[in-house]
């Protein structure tokens, strides 16, 4: 199966389908980020795709299928295995509202806000985790 199959197949898993870039969003159920998501499948694997839809589709992010959004998250799965790896990294994770955390991104640096996302992401999950291992040592 071709790749461009595959990251259709990938995304249905999680009830996303692409739509064109010209096209609006209409609802969280679509994306424009295919060519990204592509390009995540070719250079990381399936698995790794997959992880990062599993983390987006949390209940608070659900919908939060952007460009942006899919890079910070998959650069935070490369950079902090650690993290994902932790029991309850998925329940904190959903603690980060992801469509605010862009917002803040972009008016912070226009220019770039996907990089500026992952590192806001990078600084509320640090803070998040760093909470919940102290509430666990007291």
């Amino acid at each position: 199966m071709a790749s461009g199959g595959l990251v259709d197949r990938i995304a249905a898993e999680y009830g996303v389908h692409f739509i064109s870039h010209t096209r609006r969003v209409q609802g969280r159920h679509q994306s424009k980020a295919r060519r990204t998501c592509q390009t995540l499948l070719t250079k990381h694997g399936a698995e790794h795709l997959r992880l990062v839809f599993g983390l987006i589709n949390t209940a608070e992010n659900r919908g939060n299928w952007s460009a942006p959004c899919f890079t910070a998250v998959s650069w935070l799965v490369l950079n902090k295995p650690d993290w994902v790896e932790r029991r309850g990294f998925l329940d904190q994770f959903d603690r980060i509202d992801l469509e605010e955390l862009l917002g803040s991104a972009r008016h912070i640096n226009p220019s770039a806000p996907t990089l500026t996302l992952a590192v806001l992401l990078s600084y509320e999950l640090d803070k998040l985790l760093e909470t919940g291992r102290e509430g666990i040592a007291a």
